[in-house]
């Protein structure tokens, strides 16, 4: 191939990326200008779900088409898989607090009062059995971290299980994982919206601090979040010991508080076990439901396992009721942190649902109290208990929102590490997963929860059916029987959710069959990404017309002296769509002309 012939392609090729790059942008306002009609995930239809699947493909491909060609000038190498750094200073109360401070998260402020008026006796037997699952869980999760320990293999525990048992290939893998990005994502989000609710009605609305101070406390409050996120965030491995002495601190305190405040409720008369029985309806069926709508409260305890690296290798403490020291190794550190967090934190939340139930009839306003935990602490406590309950959901806020923000970044990092996804993946992970918690806080509360819900529960179930890959190696004749049992368990809560919200449970397959297309897409060679792209773009396009998308419910796009109405506005992303689908088309010629004249030699001879 001649260079006069490369250089008409790869000037085509600039128009191409300056055209993709047009399109980009003007799907992206078309988005962002009716953003809360796409993304209303409260009245999904038919045509309502073409639309949002026409954007998210339009919106991805054109970036793609616009990357594809300044990305082919680039020298391509392979890099090693990045991995943790080893250092080892977390003692064993230090990681009791970070399983702790993760479980009991600010969703139990809300959650356990609210179920608790809805379910009755039902939502304490629903913390029963969800704490029962976690428990024989947190044991399967220690079996396979020693079997690894034990061959030499430093694995972090969670979807690299399930990595390790099936190889980075595997859809088992991809499904794990990316389901607990969604999940931590989705969990964050939800913190950020109710920590918002203290700030702009708590607060505000309530009398112990009015005008002036009341802003001083609002913004120190944000302040202090703020700080501690950027802390953790960005200068985890420097202050590495000093936020673990700090967790444990906040643990005791929140915990000591929870204590404190279940204590003034189960003392506040009159005491009554009339809610206990108020439940009537399908026993069996409303506990799987509701265990699965509680477990967000339990899976906070693996993440011990993400720290297991910074766990010291042996810790000395001095008893003194027998004066004497005693020395725990790192692994009995992780499996009996792993288990007092579940057992710690789940006695908590079940002292607090009965202690809720018993003293329920003095509860009016709960059901319109943004978050119902200030209220029972008020009507029990009074002023006093307020506030300190206050200060719990802070402590609890950051405790939470940190930890998962953290988890979603390690695992989308994780997906390029492993080559699923492009490796600039693992160096932009925390911006993505920040802009992925942004767009899921607009879908509201409840959604939240559910999502997250799901995803854990089917991620969790895929983790721990993993172990049955190594029965035979650890040598266990029963090693079947807790993967089983817990795997089958936390299918079927994830299954049950659809009751709860079916749109959800749609939502996330429809969001993990659209991560697994990238990746495929991604690990395509490059001629047939364009075609491929090419191919769904049309299929998109005519899918849109054939269903009739009503247009009208659109936003009009004002720009001065120019006014699109939503009908307009819907046939230009129709065209647009077109157009972009030619563009990969051509791309896709280019490339094949590229490749049979020599794809290296091409670019060689051009620079």
């Amino acid at each position: 191939m001649d260079r006069k012939t490369i250089r008409k392609i790869y000037f085509a090729r600039v128009l191409i990326t300056a055209a993709s790059f047009s399109i980009f942008m003007l799907i992206s306002i078309f988005g962002i200008v009716n953003f809360s009609y796409i993304f209303d995930f409260t009245s999904f239809t038919l045509r309502r779900t073409v639309l949002l699947i026409s954007f998210f493909t339009g919106l991805v491909l054109a970036l793609y088409l616009t990357l594809s060609f300044p990305l082919s000038l680039r020298v391509h190498f392979s890099r090693p898989r990045v991995t943790g750094k080893s250092r080892p200073v977390y003692g064993f109360f230090i990681v009791l607090s970070i399983g702790i401070g993760s479980t009991l998260g600010s969703p139990l402020f809300i959650l356990i009062p609210e179920n608790a008026l809805q379910f009755g006796i039902i939502s304490t037997i629903s913390l029963l059995v969800a704490a029962g699952t976690s428990l024989i869980m947190a044991r399967v999760y220690n079996d396979v971290y020693l079997f690894h320990r034990n061959n030499g293999k430093d694995i972090v525990g969670g979807p690299a299980f399930v990595r390790e048992a099936y190889g980075v290939s595997s859809v088992r893998y991809f499904i794990s994982r990316t389901s607990m990005w969604v999940a931590n994502s989705a969990l964050a989000a939800y913190c950020v919206i109710i920590f918002f609710d203290l700030l702009l009605i708590v607060l505000p609305s309530s009398h112990f601090v009015s005008g002036m101070y009341s802003q001083i406390l609002i913004y120190g409050i944000l302040g202090l979040f703020i700080f501690w996120f950027i802390i953790n965030a960005f200068f985890e491995e420097r202050y590495i010991v000093l936020i673990g002495k700090v967790q444990l601190i906040m643990m005791v305190v929140m915990a000591a508080i929870l204590i404190a405040e279940e204590a003034v409720v189960f003392h506040s008369a009159p005491l009554s076990t009339r809610l206990f029985f108020s439940f009537s309806g399908n026993w069996f069926e409303d506990i799987l439901i509701d265990t699965g709508y509680l477990f967000i409260l339990f899976f906070g305890f693996q993440e011990i396992m993400a720290f297991q690296r910074s766990v010291d290798t042996k810790s000395e403490y001095f008893i003194p009721l027998i004066r004497k020291k005693i020395r725990i190794g790192k692994d009995r550190i992780i499996k009996l942190s792993m288990i007092l967090t579940v057992i710690i934190s789940s006695s908590i939340n079940i002292a607090y649902s009965i202690a809720v139930l018993m003293t329920q009839q003095r509860g009016e306003g709960l059901e319109t109290a943004s978050i119902p935990a200030f209220k029972i602490a008020s009507l029990a406590g009074g002023g006093v208990a307020y506030v300190f309950m206050i200060v719990a959901f802070i402590i609890a806020t950051l405790t939470t929102f940190v930890p998962a923000f953290l988890a979603a970044s390690r695992h989308l990092r994780s997906l390029g590490e492993d080559r699923i996804f492009p490796l600039s993946v693992t160096r932009f992970s925390w911006v993505f997963t920040l802009i992925f918690i942004i767009i899921l806080i607009e879908t509201g509360e409840d959604f939240l929860l559910s999502i997250t819900d799901f995803m854990v529960l089917i991620s969790l179930a895929f983790i721990n059916l993993s172990a049955l890959r190594y029965r035979r190696e650890m040598g266990r004749i029963n090693g079947a029987v807790r993967p089983v049992i817990v795997g089958m368990l936390t299918f079927t809560f994830g299954a049950f959710n659809y009751f709860i919200d079916p749109y959800v449970v749609l939502f996330s397959i429809l969001v993990i069959a659209t991560s697994y297309l990238i990746h495929n897409i991604i690990n395509m060679e490059a001629a047939a990404k364009k075609l491929y792209s090419a191919s769904i773009l049309v299929m998109v396009f005519l899918t849109s017309v054939f269903t009739g998308i009503n247009y009208s419910s659109l936003n009009a796009i004002n720009i001065p002296s120019i006014g699109i109405t939503g009908e307009f506005e819907g046939l230009l992303f129709l065209l647009l769509l077109l157009i972009l689908s030619v563009i990969a088309m051509v791309e896709f010629i280019l490339e094949w002309i590229l490749t049979r004249g020599g794809y290296e030699e091409a670019i060689k001879s051009l620079i």
